[in-house]
């Protein structure tokens, strides 16, 4: 019987094609180990890619949609806190006037109206707040200004109120300049844009509408409740005193309304703001579900690497040992 056997030079070949397959395995296995990728990712999804490419466009849709929600969290969060300092400026004002208009002298009704000005003023200002230089209260034009400023808007209403014959007039009058359709309010101090403010997408099918602009019933009460009172303190219409008193009587009862209106609004908003939030949460769960199963896919096991790193570096070792025997040479002579 024959017995095969292979010469010094076809050993070596051997070993040697051997040891340039073990060290392309120890940079592959070094690679991974340290990017912690799979350097080979056709072998390792066996060329199917089609569930990589699946997760990777989810993976990317939902980044974008996180952009968007969390965004609109940031606005409607700004968005309510305007409307905070807003209702702040009514809080208990209308009680207070009601109060001194009671029992009061006219000189202490005319002292708690002395910061109605300073008041209409602080509410105009929350309403023409800006988020990243666009406009929160404007409808579908975050680019413009949603209202002209408190002292442009209370020279309109001084011609309106100065007009009235009585207290009666001068505050329906003032009241029909907020409140009407097509009236000075809509025509003269607002700014934003025509259309609806666009609805803030959270799912498949769903959206929650976070757009509350100036020209909501409850803002256009409050600043009509607001201007009542500073209109009051410059003593416009001039009237005699149970007419004064009259007239800041109703600019309390204005203000009282408009607190609760202003309150059920910032209520309707807190619940989307709540549906806002609810689904950013759910669309971090998603994503950070979409990264495990992205990571089983394309991310190296650093126990199995390392284990199989070991091991190659084992079996290049005892290679070079051999190949040193077959062919008379050092290691060193060999690596080089």
């Amino acid at each position: 019987m024959s017995i095969a056997t292979y010469s010094d030079a076809a050993q070596f070949q051997l070993l040697r094609r051997d040891a340039t397959q073990h060290r392309a395995d120890l940079a592959r296995l070094t690679s991974e180990l340290s990017s912690g990728r799979v350097a080979d990712l056709g072998q390792a999804l066996q060329g199917d890619y089609s569930t990589l490419s699946d997760i990777t466009r989810s993976l990317r849709l939902n980044t974008t949609f996180i952009t968007s929600v969390s965004e609109a969290a940031i606005a409607v969060g700004v968005r309510q806190s305007a409307l905070e300092r807003v209702a702040s400026e009514l809080e208990g004002y209308g009680s207070s006037l009601l109060a001194v208009t009671g029992a009061g002298s006219l000189s202490d009704i005319q002292l708690k109206l002395a910061d109605a000005p300073a008041r209409f003023d602080q509410a105009v200002d929350s309403l023409n707040t800006r988020l990243a230089g666009r406009s929160l209260f404007s409808a579908d034009d975050p680019n413009a200004t949603p209202l002209i400023s408190s002292e442009d808007m209370l020279a309109e209403l001084r011609t309106v109120a100065a007009g009235a014959l009585d207290a009666a007039t001068a505050v329906a009058d003032v009241t029909a300049w907020f409140m009407d359709t097509g009236g000075g309010y809509e025509t003269l101090a607002w700014q934003g844009g025509t259309g609806d403010p666009p609805p803030v997408l959270i799912g498949e099918g769903q959206s929650a509408e976070t757009g509350v602009t100036a020209l909501n019933p409850a803002i256009r009460e409050t600043l009509a409740s607001l201007a009542l009172a500073v209109l009051a303190s410059e003593e416009v219409p001039a009237s005699a005193e149970q007419e004064k008193r009259a007239f800041v009587a109703s600019a309390a009862e204005q203000v009282l309304r408009a607190e609760s209106n202003l309150i059920g609004l910032r209520a309707r908003l807190g619940t989307e703001e709540a549906r806002v939030e609810d689904a950013r949460v759910t669309a971090e769960a998603t994503r950070a579900s979409l990264q495990i199963e992205y990571g089983r896919l394309v991310e190296a096991d650093p126990y199995d690497t390392a284990t199989e790193l070991e091991a190659i570096s084992l079996r290049l070792e005892s290679l070079y040992i051999v190949t040193a025997r077959v062919s008379r040479l050092s290691l060193t002579e060999y690596l080089r």
